[in-house]
């Protein structure tokens, strides 16, 4: 999500670049339950989540997130405890459990721009070193905040995702030949590596659980698995740097394509593009508002919220809201009335309204907030 490439670039530069990173010790974290509606936020620079109370919208609790341990890698100084800035999170279908991606690096304001810094010349070198880093994915109670599990990776981690039967964790390892990593819930045993495309970021499921949509930026395709067997169905050749494919409506996934600044239909049951959407704009997210046959997109550079409605001659535009800076993942309630979207830039999160599709308020939550989830009690 969001010009998922420009991270590396601080990666290069940054004594954060490890490969041995560790939980170190134990910290202290309010684990008061969360007994309410919820919207958990993840504050990537403050290394924290803002747990929002839904019926009050304002913030009842804050989750600090451990501190890792980092040494040097290809020359580069420094270790010690370091934020290996948390990006994005994904709820258990149970609602008990919550795991939070650490890609090693900041991720905010960017991630498909990323990589043509790379091909553009002199950085090519830092490329196989940076990707040395190790990501990290944590599983946390979601009532209490407690931390369950620690997993590292071999690679950069951009996200993480539970399948629908909430018995399996998906990641991908963003490497120049990625690889879809496949944990067991329960036990963490890793059970399946699935060789991908180039530089995969999101890795999501299709609505009805059966696929998992692999984006590979470097490659310009979405690879499709079956949920099931672990096996490349196919890989459909999308725009240029796609960093997600967000399930839509009809049974379409939205791919967001940060280069070519669009939005590929791809039907979920043929993996074919069927339509693109022209934003005139870098893409942050798209998701669907199925009660108002809508897709929502973020700008983060703009500030801003676009909608577009899905009509019989296609998806025509149908309104803007502005938000705060740096505009990044969309979050609606469970009626579809009320939209949460993050602000990186501004540290807040703004609050919709989806039938006049103007902003309520801003809720203050901690620094370069990116993920935003909805959690029903």
């Amino acid at each position: 999500m969001k010009q998922f490439l420009l991270g590396i670039v601080c990666l290069v530069g940054s004594a954060i670049l490890s490969s041995s990173c560790q939980k170190v010790g134990s910290i202290e974290t309010d684990t008061t339950p969360v007994n309410f509606d919820a919207a958990y936020v993840v504050n990537g620079q403050s290394n924290t989540i803002s747990v929002i109370n839904l019926s009050t919208n304002t913030v009842d609790k804050t989750i600090s997130l451990p501190m890792l341990q980092s040494s040097s890698v290809a020359g580069m100084m420094g270790s010690g405890m370091v934020n290996m800035w948390p990006h994005q999170i994904s709820l258990s279908p149970d609602k008990s459990k919550m795991v939070i991606s650490f890609p090693g690096s900041d991720f905010t304001g960017g991630s498909g721009m990323m990589l043509s810094s790379f091909t553009s010349g002199s950085m090519m070198g830092n490329l196989s070193a940076s990707l040395q880093t190790q990501g990290k994915i944590l599983i946390l109670d979601a009532v209490t905040g407690a931390t369950i599990k620690e997993l590292t990776l071999d690679g950069i981690a951009f996200n993480a995702v539970y399948s629908p039967d909430g018995k399996e964790l998906w990641t991908a390892v963003m490497l120049p030949v990625g690889k879809v990593k496949v944990f067991d819930a329960s036990n963490y045993a890793l059970l399946n590596t699935i060789t991908v495309g180039q530089m995969p970021a999101e890795v999501s499921f299709s609505d009805d659980g059966k696929k998992v949509f692999v984006a590979n930026g470097m490659s310009n395709n979405v690879t499709v698995v079956d949920a099931i067997t672990k096996q490349i169905l196919e890989t459909t050749t999308s725009g240029n740097y796609p960093v997600g494919a967000w399930p839509g409506m009809g049974g379409m996934m939205y791919v967001d394509n940060e280069k070519d600044q669009t939005i590929n239909m791809m039907n979920s049951t043929t993996g074919m593009m069927t339509g693109t959407v022209q934003l005139g704009f870098t893409p942050g997210m798209a998701a669907a508002n199925t009660m108002m046959n809508q897709m929502w997109v973020t700008d983060p550079s703009g500030n801003k919220v676009h909608v577009w409605t899905n009509t019989n001659s296609g998806y025509v535009i149908s309104g803007t809201v502005t938000v705060g800076n740096g505009a990044s993942a969309i979050a609606f309630n469970k009626e579809g009335t009320t939209c949460y979207v993050t602000n990186e830039t501004d540290g807040t999160v703004s609050v919709i309204n989806v039938v006049t599709m103007k902003e309520m308020m801003k809720i203050n939550v901690g620094k370069k907030p990116n993920y935003i989830v909805l959690r029903y009690k």
